[in-house]
Protein backbone atom coordinates (compact mmCIF):
# COMPACT_ATOMS: atom_id res chain seq x y z
CA UNK A 1 0.00 0.00 0.00
CA UNK A 2 1.33 3.45 -0.93
CA UNK A 3 2.02 6.00 1.78
CA UNK A 4 -0.73 8.66 1.63
CA UNK A 5 1.75 11.58 1.99
CA UNK A 6 3.92 10.19 -0.78
CA UNK A 7 0.85 9.71 -2.98
CA UNK A 8 -0.27 13.34 -2.38
CA UNK A 9 3.22 14.69 -3.08
CA UNK A 10 3.58 12.62 -6.25
CA UNK A 11 0.12 13.60 -7.44
CA UNK A 12 1.04 17.27 -7.00
CA UNK A 13 4.31 16.81 -8.91
CA UNK A 14 2.67 14.85 -11.73
CA UNK A 15 -0.05 17.45 -12.16
CA UNK A 16 2.60 20.17 -12.27
CA UNK A 17 5.27 18.51 -14.47
CA UNK A 18 3.55 15.52 -16.13
CA UNK A 19 4.41 11.81 -16.03
CA UNK A 20 7.13 12.03 -18.69
CA UNK A 21 9.09 14.76 -16.92
CA UNK A 22 8.82 12.99 -13.54
CA UNK A 23 9.86 9.67 -15.11
CA UNK A 24 12.87 11.31 -16.83
CA UNK A 25 13.94 12.98 -13.59
CA UNK A 26 13.62 9.72 -11.65
CA UNK A 27 15.73 7.95 -14.31
CA UNK A 28 18.44 10.61 -14.02
CA UNK A 29 18.38 10.29 -10.24
CA UNK A 30 18.66 6.48 -10.51
CA UNK A 31 21.61 6.81 -12.88
CA UNK A 32 23.35 9.38 -10.66
CA UNK A 33 22.90 7.14 -7.63
CA UNK A 34 24.32 4.14 -9.47
CA UNK A 35 27.32 6.16 -10.70
CA UNK A 36 28.46 8.65 -8.05
CA UNK A 37 30.74 10.36 -10.58
CA UNK A 38 27.77 10.78 -12.95
CA UNK A 39 26.10 13.25 -10.64
CA UNK A 40 29.29 15.27 -10.45
CA UNK A 41 29.64 15.26 -14.24
CA UNK A 42 26.02 16.37 -14.64
CA UNK A 43 26.53 19.16 -12.14
CA UNK A 44 29.80 20.23 -13.78
CA UNK A 45 28.16 20.28 -17.21
CA UNK A 46 25.33 22.43 -15.87
CA UNK A 47 27.82 24.83 -14.29
CA UNK A 48 29.74 25.08 -17.57
CA UNK A 49 26.57 26.00 -19.43
CA UNK A 50 25.63 28.58 -16.77
CA UNK A 51 29.08 30.17 -16.75
CA UNK A 52 29.06 30.33 -20.56
CA UNK A 53 25.78 32.22 -20.41
CA UNK A 54 27.20 34.60 -17.81
CA UNK A 55 30.43 35.10 -19.76
CA UNK A 56 28.58 36.08 -22.94
CA UNK A 57 28.85 39.84 -23.16
CA UNK A 58 26.02 41.87 -24.65
CA UNK A 59 26.29 43.03 -28.23
CA UNK A 60 27.26 46.69 -28.53
CA UNK A 61 25.12 49.10 -30.53
CA UNK A 62 27.81 49.34 -33.21
CA UNK A 63 28.04 45.55 -33.52
CA UNK A 64 24.26 45.31 -33.75
CA UNK A 65 24.01 48.01 -36.42
CA UNK A 66 26.87 46.56 -38.45
CA UNK A 67 24.90 43.29 -38.74
CA UNK A 68 21.81 45.08 -40.06
CA UNK A 69 21.21 44.97 -43.82
CA UNK A 70 21.50 48.54 -45.05
CA UNK A 71 22.87 50.37 -48.02
CA UNK A 72 26.34 51.84 -47.42
CA UNK A 73 25.16 55.46 -46.99
CA UNK A 74 22.43 54.41 -44.58
CA UNK A 75 24.87 52.16 -42.72
CA UNK A 76 27.22 55.09 -42.11
CA UNK A 77 24.40 57.16 -40.61
CA UNK A 78 23.21 54.30 -38.41
CA UNK A 79 26.78 53.58 -37.27
CA UNK A 80 27.05 57.22 -36.19
CA UNK A 81 23.87 56.85 -34.15
CA UNK A 82 25.27 53.65 -32.64
CA UNK A 83 28.57 55.37 -31.81
CA UNK A 84 26.70 58.16 -30.04
CA UNK A 85 24.60 55.58 -28.21
CA UNK A 86 27.78 53.84 -27.04
CA UNK A 87 29.44 57.07 -25.86
CA UNK A 88 26.16 58.10 -24.22
CA UNK A 89 25.65 61.28 -26.21
CA UNK A 90 22.42 59.72 -27.56
CA UNK A 91 19.99 58.07 -25.13
CA UNK A 92 22.48 58.23 -22.23
CA UNK A 93 20.12 56.86 -19.56
CA UNK A 94 17.34 54.32 -19.43
CA UNK A 95 15.00 57.22 -18.67
CA UNK A 96 15.93 58.74 -22.03
CA UNK A 97 15.27 55.38 -23.70
CA UNK A 98 11.89 55.19 -21.98
CA UNK A 99 11.07 58.70 -23.22
CA UNK A 100 12.18 57.79 -26.77
CA UNK A 101 9.92 54.71 -26.68
CA UNK A 102 6.97 56.75 -25.44
CA UNK A 103 7.42 59.48 -28.03
CA UNK A 104 7.56 56.99 -30.90
CA UNK A 105 5.03 54.49 -29.52
CA UNK A 106 7.55 51.68 -29.08
CA UNK A 107 7.12 49.08 -26.34
CA UNK A 108 9.65 49.68 -23.58
CA UNK A 109 12.23 46.95 -23.00
CA UNK A 110 11.41 44.71 -20.05
CA UNK A 111 14.95 44.92 -18.74
CA UNK A 112 16.08 48.28 -17.42
CA UNK A 113 19.50 48.20 -19.05
CA UNK A 114 20.61 50.29 -21.99
CA UNK A 115 22.08 47.19 -23.68
CA UNK A 116 18.70 45.44 -23.66
CA UNK A 117 17.18 48.37 -25.55
CA UNK A 118 19.62 48.21 -28.47
CA UNK A 119 17.59 45.87 -30.71
CA UNK A 120 14.32 47.66 -30.08
CA UNK A 121 15.72 51.18 -30.61
CA UNK A 122 17.80 50.39 -33.67
CA UNK A 123 15.15 48.24 -35.38
CA UNK A 124 12.77 51.18 -35.04
CA UNK A 125 15.35 53.71 -36.21
CA UNK A 126 15.99 51.57 -39.28
CA UNK A 127 12.38 52.29 -40.31
CA UNK A 128 12.88 56.06 -40.03
CA UNK A 129 13.93 58.18 -42.97
CA UNK A 130 17.51 59.40 -43.18
CA UNK A 131 16.24 62.95 -42.64
CA UNK A 132 14.47 61.99 -39.42
CA UNK A 133 17.53 60.18 -38.06
CA UNK A 134 19.82 63.05 -39.03
CA UNK A 135 17.38 65.50 -37.41
CA UNK A 136 17.58 63.58 -34.14
CA UNK A 137 21.38 63.68 -34.29
CA UNK A 138 21.65 67.33 -35.34
CA UNK A 139 19.05 68.51 -32.85
CA UNK A 140 20.60 66.63 -29.96
CA UNK A 141 17.22 65.08 -29.27
CA UNK A 142 17.16 62.40 -26.59
CA UNK A 143 20.68 63.32 -25.53
CA UNK A 144 19.89 63.53 -21.83
CA UNK A 145 20.34 66.14 -19.16
CA UNK A 146 23.97 66.85 -20.01
CA UNK A 147 22.74 68.92 -22.98
CA UNK A 148 20.40 70.97 -20.79
CA UNK A 149 23.28 72.90 -19.18
CA UNK A 150 23.45 75.68 -21.80
CA UNK A 151 19.68 76.09 -21.66
CA UNK A 152 19.76 76.34 -17.87
CA UNK A 153 22.56 78.92 -18.07
CA UNK A 154 20.56 80.98 -20.55
CA UNK A 155 17.48 80.87 -18.30
CA UNK A 156 19.56 81.94 -15.29
CA UNK A 157 21.14 84.78 -17.23
CA UNK A 158 17.75 85.91 -18.49
CA UNK A 159 16.44 85.82 -14.91
CA UNK A 160 19.29 88.07 -13.76
CA UNK A 161 18.62 90.54 -16.56
CA UNK A 162 14.93 90.60 -15.67
CA UNK A 163 15.76 91.14 -11.98
CA UNK A 164 18.07 94.07 -12.82
CA UNK A 165 15.42 95.57 -15.09
CA UNK A 166 12.83 95.28 -12.32
CA UNK A 167 15.16 96.96 -9.81
CA UNK A 168 15.81 99.85 -12.17
CA UNK A 169 12.11 100.28 -12.79
CA UNK A 170 11.47 100.33 -9.03
CA UNK A 171 14.22 102.93 -8.51
CA UNK A 172 12.84 105.13 -11.25
CA UNK A 173 9.36 105.18 -9.70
Amino acid sequence: MIDERLHTALQSLVSRYGFEEIDRSLSEMRLARAQPDGAKRHSAAANTVNSAKKARKPVSAQEYVSKMDDDPERAALMLEVARRFQDKSFLPTFGDIRNFCQVYGIDEPASKSRASAIPRVFKFMATMSDEEVQGILDGGMFSGPSRVGPIADAIRANGRVAALRNRRMMEEE
